[in-house]
């Protein structure tokens, strides 16, 4: 017979306990709930709201460039580009291959966009090509709706006005690269669209251009999409400060003007202030092309150019200073007391030493020639005879004080140090010892002795102060160190301007023919320089040496010229070097006449030049 009673007994303790274990559940629930949503509220709420608001990145207008005037030189403008967001894309080659139809892309530049896509989020924008052409933007924006994920837009880009008048100084903008970004934790650069100073100035005052970021509030789901802005709570970017050079923006264009075709460098400096009001390297190179972005091919002409358009010639290149560099051996000579400025040596030609003859310039020799005339002249056999009198390590020291064999707080990277070489020198860099040949060839600026167009012109500015080493000084603000003393005796560097003189005012002047400026009362100093870049035979100087014309450009000499002007009150001072373009008293001393002239001229100095009538029939303008 079954007990119903036990079992009613045993179903009642059950249901007891299992309530009990509800009752304990719900408690411990109901006390985590109120912990979460009463005691933890405000935790919990900030957490929620960080997991629900993000801050996107603003990117802040990058500072402008300019000249000493106000003239622009390197702006922000408009400019159209295409973005892809490779969620919305099925087939990222397809879309690609479609977008080329309209805008051309080259392998590299689609080896980045495939690297951006797997960097970035897949709702994240990333930029196909920027500084698209209208007719190219328009086209895209025609095919947009058959080209889903991809978003014709209008922007900001860097432009440079003058082309390549600047390019070398300015340098140009770009990408960061993945070193860029190891070394600069910067959020700036991550971005897709952010372009930082590559070289030139743009990179010397990159923190200073670039500005400070600012952020937008964005609400985000789950998967980190945007799905509302909040803009009344953003912190707006900073834009980048402006910079000011000591340039002198249409004496540049001038000097390019005056270049035409031809390589080299040229550099116009204050030579009491220090301020570059010219620096310029030839050939240049459009730096909007390098912004926007080169083809291959594009790239391989500047590349092959045996001109060399995209080196700094200016300031990093090393030629033979031949002549110009003459005026050290002279205040060498003069500060050491080694010889009688008065002092005639007979020139025939050439020197002998040991089996080898050394010879002048000019084959049948100068005849008898002090110190004076032998600057005038450009007489080498007189140096040859001081490299016989005295030490290198004493020229070597005077060329340092006039600013050789060094470089400057210029602001910009790429400069050489030159060459003044001395025993010591051989030994360590070459490795051999120094031999009085080379001593022969170093007093007149050839064999190992290196300078740069720049170099040329501090040496010359500070021949034409006297008194102060002037350093050169490019970017308006950045602090100038007082010049130190030149520690040169005033006697000495007054007899050094006098000869400088006579080599463009007095008869015989290597210069004489060339170099007048054309103003009345107002004259200049200068010294010629041909660089020899080739041997010259026994045989050939027998038969009679080639002319520059009959030569192949790359072993063509190069013509070098340093001047300052005016020579009573001396305000610029120049040093040109036309690569292999010959006789230093023709191509670079007409520059160098014609920019002093035009520097002056735009300094409010002396009467600009009249400007050509327009009314005149052709007949009287004959």
């Amino acid at each position: 017979m079954i007990d119903h009673q036990d079992d009613s007994h045993t179903l009642t303790r059950r249901t007891m306990i299992l309530s009990g274990l509800g009752l304990g559940v719900f408690g411990v629930l109901g006390a985590r709930l109120y912990q979460l949503q009463v005691l933890r509220a405000a935790d919990y709420t900030a957490l929620s709201e960080d997991n629900r608001f993000n801050y996107n990145i603003l990117i802040p207008t990058r500072g402008r460039i300019f000249d000493r005037s106000g003239e622009y030189l390197a702006i922000n403008q408009q400019q159209y580009h295409v973005e892809i967001i490779s969620e919305r894309i099925d087939d990222l080659n397809k879309t690609l291959d479609r977008i080329d139809e309209i805008v051309p892309l080259t392998p590299v530049n689609r080896e980045r966009i495939s690297k951006d896509v797997k960097k970035f989020a897949k709702f994240v924008p990333v930029i196909v090509k920027d500084h698209l052409s209208w007719d190219e933007f328009a086209a895209l924006n025609f095919k947009a709706p058959e080209l889903p994920g991809v978003i014709p837009r209008v922007g900001q880009g860097r432009s440079y006005p003058h082309q390549g008048a600047f390019s070398h100084v300015l340098g140009y903008v770009g990408r960061a690269r993945p070193e860029d970004i190891a070394i600069d934790k910067d959020p700036l650069l991550r971005q897709p669209s952010f372009q930082i100073g590559r070289t030139g100035v743009e990179a010397a005052a990159d923190m200073k251009l670039r500005g400070n970021s600012g952020r937008l509030k964005v609400e985000v789901n789950a998967l980190g999409r945007i799905v509302r802005e909040w803009p009344e709570e953003d912190q707006r970017a900073q834009p980048g400060s402006d910079v000011w050079l000591t340039l002198d923006a249409p004496l540049q264009k001038y000097a390019v003007e005056l270049f035409a075709e031809d390589s080299g460098g040229v550099a116009v400096i204050d030579v009491m202030t220090g301020e570059l009001r010219t620096l310029l390297s030839m050939p240049v190179f459009d730096a909007n092309q390098f912004v926007s972005g080169l083809t291959q091919a594009e790239f391989d002409v500047l590349d092959k150019d045996p001109k060399r358009p995209q080196f700094n010639k200016v300031i990093g290149g090393n030629f033979p200073p031949a002549s110009t560099f003459k005026m050290n051996v002279m205040l060498a000579a003069l500060e050491n007391r080694m010889v009688d400025p008065r002092e005639k040596i007979t020139c025939t030609g050439k020197i002998r030493l040991g089996d080898r003859n050394f010879h002048c310039w000019r084959r049948q020799g100068h005849g008898g020639v002090n110190m004076q005339q032998a600057l005038q002249y450009s007489c080498d056999v007189y140096f040859y005879e001081m490299a016989q009198r005295m030490s290198m390590e004493s020229v070597h020291d005077i060329a340092v004080k006039l600013g050789l064999g060094q470089t400057y707080e210029l602001g910009i990277s790429g400069q050489t140090k030159g060459v003044v070489p001395t025993p010591q020198w051989s030994r360590e860099k070459v490795g051999t010892p120094w031999r009085g040949g080379d001593a022969l060839n170093a007093f007149i600026g050839q064999g190992y002795v290196q300078v740069s167009p720049l170099q040329l012109s501090v040496m010359a500015a500070r021949i034409a102060n006297g008194n102060k080493a002037v350093s050169p000084h490019l970017i308006i603000g950045d602090n100038v160190p007082e010049f130190a003393l030149l520690d040169i005796k005033t006697e000495n560097m007054s007899f050094v301007q006098a000869a400088m003189r006579s080599v463009c005012h007095e008869p015989g002047g290597t210069a004489y023919r060339y170099m007048p400026l054309g103003v009345p009362g107002i004259e200049m100093a200068g010294k010629t320089g041909t660089g020899q870049v080739r041997g010259i035979s026994a045989s050939e100087r027998a038969s009679g040496v080639l002319k520059n014309r009959e030569l192949d450009w790359q072993f063509r000499d190069h013509s070098i010229f340093v001047g300052y002007a005016p020579y009573d009150k001396p305000r610029f001072a120049v040093g040109t070097i036309v690569e292999h373009g010959g006789s230093g008293s023709k191509r670079a001393a007409d520059i160098t006449r014609k920019l002093l002239r035009r520097a002056l001229q735009r300094d409010g100095l002396i009467e600009p030049d009249p400007e050509p009538s327009k009314n005149l029939e052709p007949e009287a303008r004959l």
